[in-house]
Formats: structure tokens, C-alpha cells, sequence
């Protein structure tokens, strides 16, 4: 996997939208040397973090439900009050399995919501300035 240093090297020309190494000097596709129309490419804002948190909100009521489960399991002793300790760690393991989840998947709703608007903005711009 490259390092983080060689994302940094790596730019998108803006007359094709090439992406390639900072290390070449003209365009591969276009050929254009024009340093303006060169902009440094961030690789990781292509991932799709929405999914990326709706996954883990996923996973953290899975584990928050296993952790329950397990801690349930051990409520089998003669001493009621670690019953009861164990009992109420289960519950309380799940009750912020599942806060954590509803939050991860409220903001992976908000950011699917906020790159919609992005993308409606960035359009009525394009639009805007083509009818001038």
C-alpha cells in the first residue's frame, strides 16, 4: 500500500482531469505544462465515508449485542450481587452500543445529505456562470 507521502505527489490536471505523479512535468493525456492547471489530488476524498460509518454503526451494535449477550451468560453464579453487576454491565454495554450506532448512522445521513447539497450548489454555479 503506498504511504502518505505519495498521495501528496500526486495532481489532476484541469483541462482533462488526469490524475497522475506530481514527478511528471507535463500532462500525460493532454499534454498541458500550464502549472495552473495543476491541483494537488487528496486520494482519500474518494472514499465514501457515509458507508464507511453506516458499517461501523453496524458493527458497534454487533459488538454491543455479543458484549451483552456474554455478560448475560455469566450471570449463572450464587453471589446475586455479581449477578446483578454482571446483569446490569451487559445492559449498560448495549445501551451504548446502540447510542453509539444511532449516532454513527445519524452522521453518515447528514454527510450523504451535506455532499447532495455540494452537489446541487456546485451545478447551479456551473450553470450560473455558463449563462453569463
Amino acid at each position: 500500500m503506498p504511504e502518505l507521502s505519495d498521495y501528496r505527489k500526486m495532481v489532476q490536471c484541469e483541462r482533462c482531469l488526469e490524475v497522475f505523479s506530481a514527478d511528471l512535468e507535463t500532462c500525460p493525456v493532454c499534454g498541458s505544462d500550464d502549472l495552473i492547471g495543476y491541483k494537488i489530488q487528496n486520494p482519500f476524498s474518494r472514499l465514501p465515508m457515509e458507508r464507511v460509518l453506516y458499517a461501523t454503526g453496524h458493527l458497534m451494535w454487533m459488538i454491543g449485542l455479543v458484549g451483552c449477550l456474554f455478560l448475560l451468560w455469566n450471570t449463572n453464579s450464587d453471589d446475586s450481587s455479581r449477578n446483578w453487576m454482571f446483569a446490569c454491565a451487559g445492559f449498560g454495554v448495549l445501551l451504548f452500543s446502540m447510542v453509539m450506532s444511532v449516532t454513527l448512522f445519524g452522521l453518515g445521513e447528514m454527510l450523504k445529505r451535506m455532499i447532495r447539497i455540494q452537489r446541487r450548489v456546485r451545478a447551479f454555479m456551473q450553470d450560473y456562470v455558463s449563462n453569463e
